[in-house]
């Protein structure tokens, strides 16, 4: 009785959160402000986001603020669900706290490899403090990989990075650490619901997790094929078996063929890759996110698992923070409304 109105609890709450997200008018407006301000002002008075400018004048607002605020907004969210989530609530809650930390560190990394790690204030979340163990502020000084190991003194994830400092490379080196935090952060939830549930439900989350892992694979291992030559044991790094649908062998082939053209023609003879619908994609970061929303709004539609429901809810606001972020971007760069409507996922449903 108490899981069943717990369960029923958690579905109810993300779909009704959900039932919030932006209107396709909303968009319509969004795409038609001339400034950050403009676009801080409308969310404040048009949307469910108007508390996150409590304390914020919409009108003085730059940049770099408004995507701190929209980050802060799917923290309060990851917070709400994990008490929903009485079974391992607690746990997941830990989870989204470890999606952070790995965040912060990996765009600490990204930044030293463009030069500009002092950019990292511009990033920095601080509502986010009181939750994490890194001290963001020594995060903030980082001026050396080096400077990023010293930071992260007292954590787990200074055993993570540590193999990969010595004679770090900005290229390899930043793509290995990307590859050993990732494959730390789907071995934990993996561990974190096998602990959690039992059978068919334990099955039907991890589901979620291993589409979402393969995706992110199929692209890295096209990135790597197409923009860096990668070799195959680089390649590997980026492969996590324990968290996805395909076989060992067909991760081999992927791995194998020699070039990204050709591990295209082979995925395309899978589910993934009509799916992806290869022979007509512009931008495979494209064509796995308009994938991975349409896999994700029908379980959030049609699943009756719980957790299910609220792991594709996450996925959906983040696409939607990810929309609001490129219009900011579009604004900055002047991009005409056309273009800048033509990258964004979801925002006719």
């Amino acid at each position: 009785m108490f899981t069943s109105f717990s369960s029923n609890a958690i579905l109810a709450k993300s779909r009704a959160m959900y039932g919030k997200r932006l209107s396709t008018q909303n968009y319509n407006d969004l795409l038609n402000c001339k400034s950050v301000g403009e676009i801080a002002s409308y969310l404040k008075t048009r949307t469910f986001y108007s508390d996150i400018f409590e304390g914020v004048t919409p009108s003085a607002i730059h940049r770099g603020q408004l995507e701190v605020l929209l980050n802060k907004h799917v923290f309060k969210q990851y917070e709400i669900l994990s008490k929903y989530e009485l079974s391992i609530g607690q746990d997941f809650y830990k989870y989204f706290i470890t999606r952070n930390d790995i965040e912060m560190i990996l765009t600490c990394v990204r930044l030293l490899n463009t030069g500009n790690p002092e950019d990292y204030l511009l990033y920095m979340p601080i509502f986010f403090e009181e939750h994490t163990g890194i001290n963001q502020f020594e995060l903030s000084k980082v001026r050396s990989i080096n400077d990023l190991l010293e930071a992260l003194n007292g954590t787990e994830y200074k055993g993570i990075l540590s193999p990969y400092v010595k004679n770090f490379d900005m290229i390899t080196g930043k793509l290995s650490v990307e590859a050993a935090f990732n494959r730390y952060k789907y071995l934990k939830l993996k561990e974190l619901v096998e602990s959690g549930y039992k059978g068919k439900r334990t099955d039907q989350v991890l589901e979620v997790l291993k589409i979402q892992n393969d995706v992110r694979t199929i692209i890295n291992i096209y990135r790597l094929k197409k923009l860096h030559g990668a070799d195959k044991e680089l390649i590997k790094r980026f492969i996590i078996p324990e968290v996805s649908r395909m076989s060992v062998k067909q991760l081999e082939m992927l791995t194998d063929t020699p070039n990204a053209e050709d591990m295209l023609e082979l995925l395309n003879k899978t589910d993934y890759g009509k799916g992806l619908n290869i022979p007509n994609f512009e931008y495979i970061e494209d064509a796995a996110q308009r994938y991975l929303y349409k896999w994700n709004l029908k379980s959030l539609r049609f699943s009756s698992n719980p957790t299910v429901v609220m792991f594709c809810f996450i996925f959906l606001l983040e696409n939607e923070i990810s929309n609001v972020t490129h219009i900011i971007e579009g604004i900055r760069y002047k991009v005409s409304t056309n273009d800048l409507k033509n990258i964004l996922i979801g925002i006719e449903d």
